[in-house]
């Protein structure tokens, strides 16, 4: 069922007039060290229902002036919240390299749901990794069908990435906490594997780890930002990838997907009618098939890629992010109303309401 979804203004108006009456609200979120992380927490400060909660998100390298700026927003934090905020801790590498970042913050946040029976519960997934946010999202999804609870997921971002502040990944692949699918069924140990990868500038190594590793799936679908706030971006994309997506792997233009890079029920929808289609085709034939996503790169087509993988149960195979480096001078923050605001519905029991 395609989830229910608000944005631009209409997330703001939503949640003016939404939260302050609803009941015990928990917030989750984490204190990144750009300037959106502070928009929801600005907004939703309208009564003593919320409770906030941050985790801090805690990678082996991080330059200092990065970590400078993720303190000054947890100062800034703390000054709009006052009590109503805590912070956490969470471990996104173990010491022996592997990736811990979603059983770590499924941990944590199942001890912050013991505290009070929420009502409500908002995932902002503005400041959050893919390796935390998603998991996250995953286990509250499961968790309201039980409990009963609204989940929330809401992201902001603006128009670009912050400056020259650039993630480094790990050379580590693995499949991303709770999103396993069905690779560990063995009526899929021979499935027609379509792997569904998103582009992203300066990732072409990233990407080829990934590829090897899933041992050369039989198709590859690369999803091209189009429209894109800068027209040539995807075709820019594709000339800096070409050894990969066209020698490597072997596709053609026939198998890209286009998808708007700012909308992410675009790229849900894509990945929704190929997979379908993809399913009636195979399986129609007997043929096992299995549908595997990569987000890399941008946040909002990532969440678009979520949103698919929560409808079909899909397996996500990714490099967690250990760290950032700079390549220049950083620009100045500026706070104004983010370019781009949505909010989602995502409990099992949707009521529109």
């Amino acid at each position: 069922m395609e989830p229910c979804f608000l944005s631009g203004v209409d997330v703001a108006e939503f949640i003016e007039h939404y939260f302050p009456s609803a009941g015990p609200t928990l917030f989750i979120g984490n204190i990144g060290f750009g300037p959106d992380v502070l928009y929801f927490p600005k907004l939703l400060r309208c009564g003593g229902n919320v409770d906030y909660r941050f985790m801090v998100e805690r990678r082996p390298s991080v330059p200092e002036v990065v970590d400078a700026m993720a303190h000054a927003r947890q100062a800034e934090l703390e000054q709009i919240l006052g009590e109503a905020m805590q912070v956490a801790q969470v471990s996104i590498i173990a010491d022996d390299g592997a990736t811990v970042a979603g059983r770590n913050a499924c941990a944590q946040v199942s001890q912050w749901l013991q505290a009070k029976p929420y009502t409500n519960v908002i995932v902002d997934a503005t400041g959050m990794s893919r390796g935390t946010c998603f998991p996250v999202t995953k286990q509250l999804q499961e968790w309201s069908a039980q409990s009963g609870a609204r989940i929330h997921l809401l992201i902001a971002d603006s128009a670009g990435p912050l400056g020259t502040i650039r993630s480094v990944s790990s050379d580590r692949a693995d499949w991303m906490h709770g999103f396993h699918g069905t690779v560990e069924i063995d009526d899929y140990a021979k499935a027609l594997r379509l792997w569904v990868v998103q582009l992203a500038e300066n990732h072409g190594p990233s990407m080829q780890v990934l590829f090897k590793e899933l041992g050369t799936p039989e198709e590859v679908c690369p999803i091209i930002p189009f429209p894109s706030a800068n027209p040539r971006r995807g075709d820019d994309l594709l000339f800096e990838l070409r050894s990969f997506w066209l020698e490597e792997w072997g596709e053609t233009p026939l198998s890209l997907i286009h998808a708007h890079e700012s909308d992410p029920m675009d790229v849900y929808q894509s990945i929704v009618r190929l997979h379908r289609a993809r399913l009636e085709a195979l399986e129609g034939a007997g043929l096992p098939s299995l549908t595997i996503l990569s987000p890399i790169g941008r946040r909002l087509p990532g969440i678009g890629m979520l949103l698919a993988a929560l409808e079909f149960d899909l397996p996500m195979f990714y490099l967690e992010t250990v760290g950032y480096e700079l390549q220049g001078d950083l620009p100045a923050p500026t706070q104004g109303t983010p370019m781009h605001r949505w909010h989602f519905r995502l409990d099992r029991h949707v009521d529109h309401g």
